[in-house]
């Protein structure tokens, strides 16, 4: 059995399963079990914290709840403690029903849609569909055909458009909408997913509002199965709140979501043209003017754009195969598809299963169990299991501040998965937390630089572990106090808590947030990691060993079989990946059932000493002296250590001798880090009371070599690697490969041509060319600037609170003409009808504002979340300053190319400001880059 979407029908207690078996559609119901735990010194079965409990299960929610609240709210006795009460329904009935099944081979329709266009009125907001759908193509997957349904212009005769229509396979012309949209629901009838482009903001909502429009509510019910409507969601995105649904039994997902998921590069830009440019290389259909042109005099090309965009998605798809990665996770877990595009409700379900499997209950949410303090409340759960906000802790990582400027021959060592491994060695798990010492002094501290002004995120900074675990570490006679599980406290001096902490006999370890943990059983959540890591390690061998055997088969049908098991072993050990990195973020959520801070706190306290270890270490191998931000160390950064072995050693007399080749930095660098590896168990025994084997769950490797690095601040800096874990990179004539983080050549609001440009500066720093050489290409650089269009020259940036603005905007506008009142009036004086707001805003504003002055309905307007390219005026009759166009827009009306653009002003913010921002820190002198020209002598 293989499911697809599942749902709880609460009157009947029945969960009802869509299920895809060798290409049939088959319906499943089965009976709700409702289940709960409670506390019983007799019971036959044990939490994760060993507390004996028996099970009460009924498929009545009803007496279910009855006894639910007699347990936990009791008119006579002591209330008992209540485990999984509020575990998911239908989370429960797939792992009982689905656990191990084989995931199903979806039928998927990728599709999208395009509106008319009103002279009067512009584009529809998908609240208010008044504008009819124009055309909608759709790409079946399981019958490999797209499919065309299309409205035929009003310029066109209803002969000429069915002579066009017919030019393309499957395509079908209608004259009358509704015969489309019953045409549309007809095609997607035995689709189990729907995707498109950004569907879930429009094409879903869209669609859905037009159907309701024109062919009535009932009509929306064949989006869904189970005789369902689709149902209204709201969400939030850029602090407004937005409108969708959510089909039932047939999954939406939108691929744009999946793809900014699951895609491990971050784009500059998610238009569906620049994707599928960069992933297919293929583009959307380009045209000139409107697409409303478009529709009513090239009603080919019309058609054409549409299916593109749709056959765009499937063949996007086709090759990262997202959507099935989502089937993957969900079956994995015994999830729904829809689960899975957030993190914390997989990573719970998946914890439970795994613990269901180890034979323990897990607790109740806490929220559940603190609504129950005094009064029974009925368990709450998200039927989809969405996410809410992450939170994390205030502690960040360690990150140092660089060695700035250019460095020679620089290694980088970074510890495998720092902060699961961290989890591992010290044994966090909620149920082995043993203590806690109370953070005073600590806390104080941290309040005490908030309030002198230090940013909270800073707050931390120079600090590896709280105040009260040095005062153990270092056995000093200060008083601490620690609150036990149990409810227990105890004080006494540092110097005792560490022969209490440290004697073998008491089986604890302590983390450098001051947390002990018990170690004389394993954690749950420890073990789950371990089995997770060797899940995925057996994957990936499986998917090598069939990569192997399909390189060297000859039989074409044999091949193909090995490539397709290869596949299958590759989406499994991405979905073990993805829920392993989902883990730790989602222990940090207070939604989660699992959540503690402490845990959240020691991982990252402890991830810093550990961390500043290595770095100390490293600089002792090279130095004889432990400091861990010593002359060899240049830079650290979360799990990393950069350092040069060779700008402290080649001076040194001792290496003389010492040939500092390539080859040989390698092998001293892989030594450097073999030494500092072996380092690693006696260190966290000395530290945390681990044991040495759980100590040598932390382990480091050398991960790169470059030749020569830039260093500018913490976050930005540029290498040339060659050699990455062993690879040479420097091969078949490149002197090897760029890692660059955080520069301007990467930021989204660096124009294309800037980008390649400051690539190739950056490229001629780290292989040593002669800086006049250097001036000279900037130099040229400019001068073909200069030749740009004013647009062309603008800075892109995303704006996200527009409305905010607007709506102050307003207003501060209002106040400024209400003189009702001497008060108002006053306000009006204060505000002079301005209200600060950044840049970039105001030129988001001032491009809706021309376009509503020039009556333009067809350019796309700015809102929350836009792309957009900022570019600055002259002075002009507008009194603006800037403006700015969306990112997306395929055609800037002619009015805003007649604007007075500042050439000059453009060339500063993007030549200038981004050739200081990389070249800052070295002795560069960027007037000489410059040539005086006419324009600039003759200024009075």
């Amino acid at each position: 059995m293989s499911y697809v979407d599942a749902i709880f029908d609460r009157n009947k207690d029945e969960i009802h399963v869509v299920e895809r078996i060798k290409g049939e559609r088959i319906y499943n119901t089965i009976k709700a079990e409702h289940v709960f735990y409670y506390e019983h010194p007799s019971g036959g079965f044990k939490t994760i914290f060993g507390e004996p409990c028996k099970k009460y299960s009924s498929n009545d929610g009803k007496k279910f709840k009855r006894e639910l609240m007699r347990m936990a709210d009791p008119r006579v006795g002591k209330p008992r403690k209540i485990f999984e009460s509020d575990i998911n329904p239908i989370f429960r009935s797939l792992a009982d029903h689905y656990t191990g099944a084989d995931t199903p081979t979806l039928n998927i329709a990728y599709f999208d849609i395009e509106t008319d266009f009103d002279p009067e009125r512009g584009f529809a907001p998908t609240t208010d569909p008044f504008n009819p759908i124009t055309a909608i193509s759709i790409y079946c997957g399981w019958l490999n055909k797209m499919f065309t349904l299309v409205l035929v212009p009003p310029t066109y005769t209803w002969e000429q458009g069915q002579e066009i229509a017919a030019r393309f396979d499957n395509t079908v012309l209608f004259d009358d909408e509704r015969d489309l949209l019953r045409a549309f629901l007809d095609v997607v009838e035995d689709s189990d997913i729907l995707t498109g482009w950004n569907s879930e903001g429009y094409d879903i909502p869209y669609t859905v509002n037009r159907i309701i429009r024109i062919l009535g509510k009932e009509y929306t019910k064949a989006l869904c199965l189970f005789d369902q409507y689709p149902r209204e969601r709201e969400y939030e995105k850029f602090k407004r709140t937005h409108k969708t649904y959510d089909l039932v039994g047939r999954v939406h997902l939108d691929y744009l979501l999946l793809y900014q998921k699951h895609n491990t590069q971050q784009l500059h830009s998610y238009r569906l043209d620049y994707v599928g440019e960069i992933e297919v290389g293929e583009n959307k259909i380009p045209y000139e003017g409107t697409l409303d042109d478009l529709y009513k005099k090239d009603f080919q090309k019309f058609i054409e754009y549409n299916r593109q965009d749709t056959l765009l998605l499937y063949k996007i798809d086709s090759k990262k195969k997202f959507i099935e990665l989502a089937n993957q996770i969900a079956h994995a877990n015994c999830v729904l598809l829809k689960t899975t595009m957030g993190s914390v409700a997989l990573v719970e379900q998946a914890i439970i299963n795994e613990m269901h499997t180890m034979g323990f209950v897990v607790p109740d949410r806490k929220r559940t169990q603190g609504m129950r303090d005094g009064t029974w409340v009925e368990p709450t759960y998200n039927e989809d299991g969405d996410d809410e906000d992450e939170r994390t802790p205030v502690v960040g990582a360690y990150v140092a501040k660089p060695k700035v400027g250019l460095r020679t021959h620089v290694g980088c060592c970074d510890i495998n998965s720092l902060y699961p491994s961290a989890l591992r060695a010290l044994n966090m798990s909620p149920e082995t937390i043993f203590g806690q010492f109370r953070p005073t002094e600590t806390m104080e501290l941290v309040a005490k630089r908030i309030a002198e002004g230090t940013p909270r995120a800073e707050a931390w900074e120079g600090l590896f572990h709280s105040l009260e675990y040095g005062h153990v570490f270092d056995q000093t006679g200060a008083p601490l106090t620690v609150d036990f599980e149990d409810g227990s406290t105890k004080t006494m001096s540092g110097r005792q808590w560490y022969d209490y902490i440290f004697n073998p006999k008491n089986h604890l370890c302590i983390t450098a947030n001051g947390t002990l943990f018990r170690t004389d059983k394993d954690g749950t959540i420890p073990m789950l990691l371990a089995k997770w890591y060797a899940d995925r390690k057996t994957m990936q061998g499986k998917e090598k060993d069939f990569l192997k055997l399909a390189e060297a088969e000859t039989d074409p049908v044999k091949k193909a079989e090995y490539k397709a098991l290869q596949g299958f072993w590759n989406q499994r050990q991405q979905a073990r990946k993805i829920l392993l990195n989902s883990l730790y973020g989602a222990l940090l959520n207070e939604g989660l059932r699992f959540y503690d801070e402490r845990v959240g706190q020691s991982v990252t306290l402890t991830g810093r000493s550990i961390v500043r270890h290595m770095n100390a270490k490293i600089n002792e191998v090279i130095t004889n002296e432990y400091d861990y931000r010593g002359d060899a160390i240049v830079y650290a950064d979360t799990d990393s250590c950069y350092f040069s072995a060779y700008e402290v050693l080649a001076k040194d007399p001792m290496y003389a001798e010492f040939e500092w080749t390539k080859e040989n930095i390698i092998e001293l660098y892989d030594s450097i880090a073999d030494v500092t590896n072996d380092s690693f168990p006696a260190f966290m025994h000395k530290t945390f009371n681990t044991s040495l084997e759980r100590g040598g769950i932390i382990k480091a490797g050398r991960e790169l070599v470059g030749s020569k690095c830039l260093f500018i601040k913490k976050k930005k800096y540029a290498i040339l690697v060659y050699d990455l874990e062993n690879n040479r990179m420097d091969v078949d004539g490149k002197p090897g490969k760029l890692k660059a983080m955080g520069l301007d050549l990467k930021r989204a609001d660096t124009p294309k041509p800037m980008q390649k440009f400051l690539e190739s500066i950056l490229m001629d720093l780290l292989t040593d060319v002669p800086r006049e050489d250097m001036y000279r290409k900037v130099r040229e650089f400019r001068k073909e600037f200069v030749k740009l269009n004013g647009w062309e020259k603008g800075s892109p940036k995303k704006v996200s609170a527009l409305s905010d603005y607007r709506d102050k905007a307003s207003k501060a506008h209002q106040t400024a003409t209400d003189f009702s009142s001497k008060k108002s009036l006053a306000q009006a004086k204060g505000t002079k009808n301005k209200v600060q707001m950044p840049g970039h805003v105001l030129a988001s504003i001032n491009w809706n504002d021309l376009c509503k002055l020039k009556n333009d309905r067809y350019s796309m307007r700015i809102g929350d979340g836009s792309k957009i390219v900022v570019c600055k005026l002259r002075p002009n009759i507008y009194k603006m300053d800037s403006i700015a166009f969306p990112i997306d827009e395929p055609h800037l009306p002619a009015w805003f190319k007649e604007l007075p653009f500042d050439h000059k002003a453009m060339e500063e913010i993007i030549i200038d400001a981004k050739l200081e921002n990389l070249v800052g820190v070295l002795d560069w002198d960027l007037n000489a880059t410059k040539e005086v020209l006419a324009e600039d002598i003759f200024v009075f």
